[in-house]
């Protein structure tokens, strides 16, 4: 089996599935590989997977892509779309360009669809057709940001927070903001931040050599997130974004948090599924945004 008739693209994004399976689909990067070789393994020949906050879909060179949209969503296997061939080369492009995001021109995509390449090769589950794929993908992206005005009046996810930040704070230079998770999101989201003169910047993960990472180019710290509960009162705007099953920051330790400093605080849930209670929206003090309130912000 070769040749580009047997190129695919399946899944799902933000346009045609709900929150629900989109979170039920999703695939964390500490999943991808092992999921990956599974693939492979199976019903494909060559694949890899960009799993997002919007979307999850999987790149792979097959001949039953019945079965690779079984593998990923289940039963829910009908709800996804299957693009083929030129298809499929068009919507690798678009998505890694950014002209498939809800925000459109968001600048966080090229990184993670460089970083699902960089999985599926490491994997050994991606192979020429597919390599070529993101390759090109990442070429075209940077083209269209180098000749088009894209980028030119877009805004990120955390560029909208930041903006809600600045109509609750009267300056950025006296505020602490915590990133819970290393994704995309965080590593983009801290450079909004620093570029707006944060006082201090802390990133929390399982992993404190891939926290540092983001956080020492911008001065900032790494802490492990069993920290989080602990120092949480310590920040002013705190921004989730994980892919974690269950949540991370609860009711609970909100409100302790919000008792403790007794000023408000921003509340980012960026995770799919949802990295913290909805409960905390509730709190007096409390100033809660999700992906879909930001999302239609953006659509705005």
């Amino acid at each position: 089996m070769d040749g580009i008739s047997h190129l695919f693209s399946i899944g799902a994004d933000f346009r045609m599935a709900p929150l629900a399976l989109r979170e039920r689909i999703g695939v964390s990067a500490e999943d991808a590989a092992s999921r990956l070789r599974r693939l492979v393994a199976g019903c494909a020949r060559e694949a890899a997977i960009v799993s997002t906050c919007n979307r999850t879909e999987v790149y792979c060179l097959t001949d039953r892509p019945e079965q690779v949209a079984r593998f990923l969503a289940g039963s829910c296997e009908n709800s996804l779309f299957r693009l083929r061939a030129k298809d499929a080369v068009r919507r690798a492009f678009c998505v890694a360009s950014g002209m498939e995001s809800q925000i459109v021109g968001e600048t966080e995509i090229t990184g993670q669809v460089k970083r699902a390449a960089q999985i599926a090769r490491e994997a050994g589950a991606s192979g020429v057709f597919v390599n070529r794929l993101l390759e090109k993908s990442l070429a075209a992206a940077k083209e269209v940001r180098a000749s088009t005005g894209i980028g030119r009046h877009s805004v990120s996810y955390c560029g909208l927070v930041a903006r809600a930040a600045a109509g609750i704070f009267p300056t950025f230079s006296d505020l602490a903001v915590l990133f819970v998770g290393t994704g995309g999101m965080t590593r983009a989201g801290a450079t909004v931040f620093a570029g707006r003169g944060a006082r201090r910047i802390v990133v929390a993960s399982r992993s404190l050599e891939r926290a540092a990472d983001i956080a020492l180019p911008h001065g900032g710290e790494s802490v492990l997130l069993s920290e989080v509960p602990r120092i949480l009162s310590e920040f002013d705007i705190v921004i989730a974004a994980t892919a974690s099953p269950l949540p991370i920051i609860g009711k609970g330790a909100a409100e302790h948090a919000l008792s403790v400093r007794r000023r408000p605080m921003v509340f980012a849930d960026l995770g799919i599924p949802h990295d913290m209670e909805p409960e905390i929206a509730g709190l007096s003090g409390a100033f809660m945004y999700t992906l879909e309130q930001l999302g239609a912000q953006a659509e705005e």
